[in-house]
């Protein structure tokens, strides 16, 4: 240890973040990963190539970042490389640092109980909806269970995400939820407000209602039209996503609560062919 500054050779301070993220693409396997072609290869681990497609960018963006070159990377960009990376908590953090220079936000914490009723059966439920993305959120929209596929649309949900705070506090939300404030916003505000009035000493459901108008002022219009909604099931969406190469694919949103509990909800995107109509 240098008795100067009291850190060890090792510490990862010292470690830049182009480093680590060669590191990272070392240490995985592209045979772990559908879609990737493993013949051929002649070196382990993943390529920038790799990396790029399956966080949703060109190789050029990627490349820049791995380079240290500074630009204006964003929150969903850094959890779908995260995602795609598959780093831990901690590697996370550290990527957030190097890349942007602060922590990730901090993850809004489950309600206890409701947390702790997530259990196998529930998650074997959630992988059988496969090919659909699922997951299941607490009454305060806590992200506390999903599937795969669901990870692939939404990388974010995979960091004990709020449904709610990432539609009003992100900038990509608005531009991933096709017809942003009156599909997504609107209703959501109301199921909000639906909640609230139900459960009306939930401090978990004070704190969210208080985040999302204080972040973001422009919603607060729409809160004062006091709409009142309970959860959509088989409404027609559109999703505009990074893993979708910028096709916008239409879903019904089907939502279940299990009959043990009246703190959970599951949600399943089911793709829709049909599409939205224009009526």
């Amino acid at each position: 240890m240098d008795s100067r500054d009291g850190r060890g050779d090792d510490d990862p301070q010292d470690e830049s973040l182009s480093e680590l993220l060669r590191s990272w693409r070392s240490r995985s396997d592209p045979c772990a990963f559908a879609g990737l072609t493993v013949r051929g290869r002649r070196s382990i681990g993943l390529s920038q190539r790799d990396v790029a497609r399956l966080a949703g960018v060109s190789e050029r963006w990627y490349r820049s970042l791995e380079r240290g070159n500074e630009a204006n990377y964003s929150a969903d960009f850094l959890d779908r490389l995260s995602s795609a990376l598959r780093l831990s908590p901690a590697e996370r953090h550290a990527l957030y640092l190097g890349a942007i220079g602060r922590p990730p936000a901090l993850a809004a914490v489950p309600e206890t109980d409701a947390a702790a009723e997530m259990d196998d059966v529930l998650q074997q439920f959630l992988d059988g909806q496969s090919p659909n993305p699922a997951y299941v959120s607490d009454l305060a929209w806590n992200v506390i269970g999903y599937n795969e596929p669901l990870r692939e649309w939404f990388p974010w949900a995979a960091h004990q995400a709020n449904l709610m705070r990432w539609t009003f506090l992100s900038r990509e939300a608005r531009e991933q939820l096709v017809n942003w404030r009156e599909d997504w916003a609107r209703p959501y505000l109301g199921q909000i407000r639906y909640a609230r009035v139900h459960h009306p000493k939930s401090e978990a459901l004070r704190r969210l209602e208080r985040d999302i108008l204080a972040g973001s002022p422009d919603v607060q219009g729409m809160w004062d039209r006091r709409e009142v909604y309970e959860h959509v099931n088989g409404d027609l969406r559109r999703l505009k996503l990074p893993c979708h190469r910028g096709r916008e694919v239409p879903v019904r949103v089907i939502a279940l609560r299990p009959m043990r509990s009246d703190r959970l909800r599951v949600t399943v995107l089911m793709e829709s062919r049909r599409g939205v109509s224009s009526g």
